[in-house]
């Protein structure tokens, strides 16, 4: 059957009006996916920014509390220290309280860290001796604020903060008991051996360690201490053959 002529006009007006609703459509779609694209990255990077910013703004605040004792660190030498505005502090952190018990984190992840980098090894004395030479090693890189700090964040009388401290040092002590006590088991540690009180020794070593370094403004390096540092409790805590 022939096509009218009035017809044509009408279905070629139809067919234009819908590749033009088409185009529409699949113009929106790509101007959305263009912009999903687009701010997806932005919010990925602020969010790398502010967690890059806190981490400088607990690190910054251990180094400060050596160099000046934790009560004469204020939120504005923070900043400045930074390079930044009290605000910028506060946009992060709601205090210096704050601040300090996510510093008290930060140096449990290091203490932490040392003890599981040290696994996967078996033999007891061989662990803690590696666990020894993290902690010594670290310590100087990082100018003793794991150690040094514990004992600044001790002196601010805070209740809070000294029991998160209590409980940062109990975890750890409890990994360095539980490395002893299977020393006990399998016969390379002495049965007599208490181990609660020979982990506070282990860490009251490096602690004593750590103090006279810093007093001494780090006139020796920790790592050559190691070695005599090591034997001394190793033939202290080692069961004696006969």
């Amino acid at each position: 059957m022939a096509m009218r002529p009035v017809e044509f006009p009408f279905l070629l007006k139809s067919i234009v009006l819908i590749q033009y609703f088409m185009l529409k459509i699949e113009s929106r779609h790509r101007w959305i996916k263009i912009i999903s694209e687009y701010s997806m990255p932005k919010v990925v990077r602020k969010r790398q920014n502010t967690v890059l910013r806190r981490k400088q703004i607990i690190n910054t605040l251990g180094k400060l509390i050596i160099q000046h004792g934790s009560e004469n660190v204020t939120v504005r030498r923070l900043a400045e220290a930074i390079g930044v505005t009290g605000g910028a502090i506060y946009r992060h952190f709601k205090s210096k309280k704050e601040i300090l018990l996510f510093l008290v984190d930060h140096i449990e992840e290091n203490l932490i860290g040392d003890i599981e980098r040290s696994y996967p090894i078996q033999k007891p004395l061989v662990l803690l001796e590696k666990i020894l030479r993290y902690h010594l090693s670290s310590i100087e890189q990082r100018r003793g604020v794991s150690f040094l700090v514990i004992a600044e964040i001790i002196s601010l009388g805070d209740k809070r903060l000294n029991r998160k401290i209590f409980e940062v040092l109990n975890k750890y002590l409890g990994h360095i008991r539980g490395i002893i006590s299977k020393g006990i088991e399998s016969g390379e540690i002495r049965e007599d051996l208490n181990p609660d009180t020979a982990a506070k020794i282990f860490f009251g070593m490096i602690q004593g360690l750590v103090t006279i370094w810093y007093l001494g403004s780090y006139n020796f390096i920790l790592e050559e201490k190691n070695e005599s540092m090591w034997n001394i409790f190793c033939e202290a805590v080692k069961k004696r053959t006969a």
